[in-house]
């Protein structure tokens, strides 16, 4: 019995790990945003379609993720005070539904984000904001 025990737990860990590398590999590439809603308070603005930010792109660098490990993610913001680019890392977790986002390796600050939708060629992620509202972001892979 406690074969069988142990054997369906490693099973079960597998599965979970090949769903959020499923999930990196889908992601490997570049995305841009097509539309960018934050909602508050019940009102929504599309920041692309208002112009508060011109394009938005994310880079991700699919890699082979272990335990506790990240990937390379690269971020542009353009917007008319100028490009903002910054180089992030992130992984994948909770069986494909949640992308997690920091500064740096050493970095204990985490921005979680759920994955909506994502095929090979449409990303559609949600992030709440603290004490404000939420943005969903959808991107079309380049």
């Amino acid at each position: 019995m406690k074969k069988l025990l142990m054997f369906a737990t490693i099973a079960l860990m597998a599965v979970s790990c090949n769903k959020n590398q499923a999930a990196v590999k889908k992601l490997d590439g570049t995305w841009k945003a097509t539309s960018i809603n934050y909602t508050e308070d019940g009102v929504t603005v599309d920041i692309l379609e208002a112009g508060f930010i011109t394009s938005a792109t994310y880079v991700f660098d699919g890699c082979k993720l272990k335990n506790d490990e990240f990937c390379n993610l690269t971020t542009t913001f353009v917007t008319s005070l100028g490009t903002n680019t910054s180089t992030d890392v992130y992984n994948v977790i909770n069986d494909g539904v949640t992308l997690q986002v920091k500064d740096e390796m050493g970095s204990t600050d985490i921005w979680s984000k759920t994955i909506d939708e994502l095929t090979s060629t449409k990303l559609v992620i949600t992030e709440l904001e603290p004490g404000a509202g939420s943005t969903v972001s959808t991107f079309e892979k380049q």
